[in-house]
């Protein structure tokens, strides 16, 4: 099967819509992991949720649980080598390899690759293509995708709303400095 993530939003703020190979309504993810705190949430075109992905926040090497319904907990994990780019998704004992930076990687077991994912500049926008041989795999690789994704894409800077407010020229923090230019203790004796 192969399945579309649209990751330029128009319109749908805070989800990545997705689509099958005919073109149908798959589902969305939902969330942003720019936090510790926060999840990413697969959920079907009923809004129903099939899975999600978190930080366990365990040790120094950054660690991600996905927790998909009627299933067991699955973990990425970042293999720590300076001649490659290598991780490993518990469970499922599968490798992952290839650019990820780049947006074009793949899904091993062992030799044989499950799934390839790959970062498209389409008319729509930047798309992730991902295509999977096993369909019991589908919402652990989409997960696992948009996770890369966020790894490696800057968030975007918000504008500052009120410009004005945050540079005032006088200010009660302004205005004691140049009362008490030496500082606090200065002053005492």
């Amino acid at each position: 099967m192969i399945y579309t993530l649209y990751l330029t939003q128009e319109g749908r703020t805070g989800q990545i819509p997705i689509t099958d190979e005919e073109g149908k309504p798959f589902g969305s993810i939902r969330g942003r992991l720019d936090n510790p705190n926060h999840t990413l949430y697969l959920l079907d075109t009923s809004g129903n949720e099939i899975g999600r992905l978190f930080s366990d926040g365990t040790g120094l090497i950054a660690s991600y649980t996905l927790d998909v319904v009627h299933h067991s907990l699955v973990h990425v994990k970042k293999v720590n080598s300076p001649q490659t780019n290598l991780f490993y998704i518990t469970r499922l004992n599968y490798w992952v390899n290839g650019s990820i930076k780049q947006g074009s990687y793949s899904f091993r077991d062992g030799f044989k690759k499950v799934a390839s994912v790959n970062t498209v500049v389409a008319d729509k926008g930047v798309t992730l293509t991902c295509q999977i041989s096993r369909e019991e795999d589908t919402p652990f690789i989409l997960l696992i995708a948009v996770l890369f994704t966020q790894w490696h894409v800057t968030p975007l800077k918000l504008p500052d709303l009120f410009p004005n407010l945050n540079r005032r020229q006088t200010s009660t923090a302004s205005f004691f400095k140049l009362l008490l230019p030496y500082g606090r203790k200065h002053g005492r004796q």
